[in-house]
Formats: structure tokens, C-alpha cells, sequence
């Protein structure tokens, strides 16, 4: 990688990073957050080289949740959201001149079938009861030896308000799919090896070994994680496209 390459990766990495502590919603089950960080990943997916953006996808995030206080997934995250974000960048040039209207359409129901699954099995296992709060605070970090504060506002609900946000997910992931663009299924594979890639962690590292908790209160991690990557794909279509734009002149 030149030393062009290297500085795109480091802005890259500073951008995923404060878009990831911007703001934190906190899951109570698993100990995790859900944030905006998926947004900027799929925007540099559009503009970087794969090796570019996975390195901000994977560095960035994990530099949160050290700072954010959730060392525990940090390894997790890197891995995750490397291979994350190379794979978007990757679709999204090889998809790039490609109709997917008809995978994009099965993939919904994929997603919508999968979500469905999850909120029938949380609702099974008694979610909510714990008590709702908001928090803003300031975050101080170091970013190539400058401090500086990031703005973080954490929001911590309750099991059972997640169960109308994954409903809330299914109609969007509907509409995700009349959207006929490749790179909406470009980042909807993305975000679901991400999904996937939290609930293995989660299930099998974090909860029974770090955290002492049920293996099972992984599956309270899936809808948020969904509704992370969608909110990232919704928030990220109207930039990409206005890029796209400019580019075209």
C-alpha cells in the first residue's frame, strides 16, 4: 500500500471511528451497542479499493469499543468488520454493471424470514424489564497524538422495544428491495457476515467465557444488528448516489 493509499486509510479509519461513538444504543442482553458505524463503512465501500476499506472497517470500530468500554468485542469487531467491509468493496466493483433485481428480491425475503425467526424466539424467552435511560457524554481519545473529544450519546432501552424496532426493520428491508441499485445487495451481504460473524462471537466467546451470561441471549444481538446494517443502508444510499453523481460530472 503507498503512502497515498496509507493516509486514505487513516481518514478512512478517524471517520468509521467517530461515526461508530456518535451514538450508542445499549443492548442489555449481550452487552453490546448499536451504532451508525455501518453507514460510513458503505459509503468508503464506494469510493476505496476492498484492502482500503476493510482496514478502516475493522480499525475504526474496534478503536470504539476499547474506548467505549466494550474491550471485549473489540478482536471480535476488527475481524468482523474487516472482512465487512472488504466484501462490500469488493460486490460493489464486481456488481457495479450487473441486474440483481431478482436476488435482491430473494435476499428480502432471506432477511425478513430470518428476522421473523429471531423476534418469535426472543419473544419466547421473556425479553424487556430492563429500565430505559439516555446519557450524553463527551468521549476523549488520541488520534495520531491529537486529543480530542467525540460527542457519544448513549440510549439504553429494554428487550421488548427491540421487537417493534426488528418489526419496524422487516417493512424497510422490503422497501431496501424496489431499490435497484447493486450496491444495496453489496452491503445487505455485508451486514449479514456481520450479523452472522457477532452472534458466533457472542454465542460461543463473549457471553459464556467473558461475560458469564447465557449463550442463548445471542440471539437478543441479531435483530439489533440487522437494524444496524439497515439504518446503515438507508442512511448510505442518498451519499453514495449523490457521489455517484458527482463523479459522472
Amino acid at each position: 500500500m503507498k503512502v497515498y493509499g496509507i493516509l486514505r486509510a487513516i481518514v478512512f479509519t478517524v471517520v468509521t471511528f467517530i461515526a461508530t461513538v456518535l451514538l450508542v444504543i445499549e443492548t442489555p442482553a449481550t452487552g453490546g451497542y448499536f451504532n451508525l458505524g455501518e453507514a460510513s463503512i458503505y459509503v468508503i465501500a464506494s469510493m476505496a479499493p476492498p484492502l482500503t476499506t476493510a482496514i478502516a472497517a475493522g480499525l475504526g470500530p474496534a478503536l470504539a469499543d476499547l474506548v467505549l468500554g466494550y474491550w471485549y468485542f473489540a478482536p471480535a469487531t476488527f475481524v468482523i468488520k474487516f472482512c465487512e467491509g472488504y466484501i462490500v468493496s469488493s460486490l460493489m466493483k464486481r456488481l457495479g454493471k450487473r441486474r440483481v433485481e431478482s436476488v435482491m428480491r430473494i435476499l428480502t425475503v432471506i432477511v425478513g424470514v430470518l428476522l421473523s425467526t429471531v423476534i418469535l424466539a426472543t419473544m419466547v424467552g421473556g425479553g424487556g424489564g430492563e429500565v430505559t435511560g439516555a446519557t450524553f457524554s463527551w468521549t476523549e481519545t488520541s488520534i495520531l497524538g491529537l486529543r480530542i473529544a467525540v460527542p457519544s450519546f448513549a440510549i439504553l432501552l429494554p428487550s421488548y422495544a427491540w421487537l417493534a424496532i426488528s418489526a419496524l426493520v422487516v417493512v424497510l428491508s422490503v422497501a431496501i428491495a424496489f431499490v435497484r441499485k447493486p450496491y444495496v445487495l453489496a452491503m445487505s451481504v455485508g451486514g449479514m457476515v456481520m450479523v452472522l460473524g457477532y452472534f458466533l462471537y457472542e454465542f460461543f466467546i463473549s457471553n459464556p467465557l467473558i461475560l458469564g451470561r447465557d449463550p442463548v441471549g445471542a440471539v437478543f444481538e441479531v435483530p439489533v444488528n440487522i437494524g444496524q446494517f439497515t439504518a446503515g443502508i438507508l442512511l448510505s444510499i442518498p451519499v453514495v448516489q449523490f457521489i455517484e453523481r458527482a463523479a459522472k460530472g
